[in-house]
């Protein structure tokens, strides 16, 4: 009986220890499929439509990325420092589809109501509301930057003594949030971008696609390990 209560206790742990490995693809996958929306909705030459089904899908995609993010690295280390960076990943999400709503909402009435302007004063009056209305995006810009950021900067940290990712990623993790966050607050209250300002988003990018290249890379042999690294 006990060397079966044993045999338990270890299949229900490699279990865990398998699950947390497809959860850790999905977090992966979904961050690159985050980035890869918001990549093509922003500069390829799409059809609105597709445009905004595209932006669209980065929100939820960047949420559901943060769950798989914590619940792979949780059977590891669990703590404060990974649930508060999933947490602000998860609103992140939540954030930056509300201000891409806004944004695509308001520039698709903006064309509808300049459009049939029955001269420049109407015009004009149109343009001026349109202007003091996408404030609000511009705004929600900054505050999914704060999110993200601090998202990035607790995630960073939680992988500094991760063996899969290290001080260097873990690092420049941390270092590249914490930048993006400055430069945001420097710049508010419109996002750096708007403001002529530095732009650090696309290397935010890349560091996420890096992280989840990485983790990709290496799942098969940690399931066939049937275990996560331990530190």
């Amino acid at each position: 009986m006990l060397v079966a209560d044993a045999l338990g206790i270890k299949k229900a742990r490699v279990n865990v220890k398998t699950h947390s490995v497809q959860w850790g693809r999905f977090g992966a996958t979904t961050s690159i499929g985050a980035v890869v929306a918001y990549g093509a909705a922003a500069f390829a030459p799409l059809p609105d439509e597709v445009g905004r089904l595209l932006a669209f899908a980065f929100g939820p995609l960047l949420t559901l990325s943060f769950v798989g993010w914590y619940r792979f690295l949780a059977v590891r280390r669990d703590g404060p420092l990974l649930q508060s960076a999933c947490l602000c990943g998860i609103i992140a999400g939540v954030l930056v589809t509300s201000m891409l709503v806004i944004q695509v909402g308001n520039n698709m009435i903006r064309e509808e109501a300049i459009a049939p302007a029955a001269s420049a004063e109407v015009e004009l009056a149109a343009r001026t509301a349109w202007q003091a209305v996408n404030r609000v995006q511009f705004l929600l810009d900054v505050v999914w930057d704060f999110f993200i950021c601090m998202a990035m900067v607790l995630l960073g940290a939680s992988f500094l003594r991760h063996p899969l990712f290290g001080k260097i990623l873990g690092g420049t993790g941390m270092v590249v949030g914490f930048l993006l966050l400055v430069f945001n607050l420097a710049s508010f209250p419109y996002p750096p971008a708007e403001a002529g300002s530095i732009d650090l988003g696309p290397l935010a990018a890349l560091w996420v696609l890096v992280a989840a290249i990485r983790l990709l890379a290496v799942s098969g042999r940690i399931e066939g390990a049937k275990a996560v690294p331990e530190g």
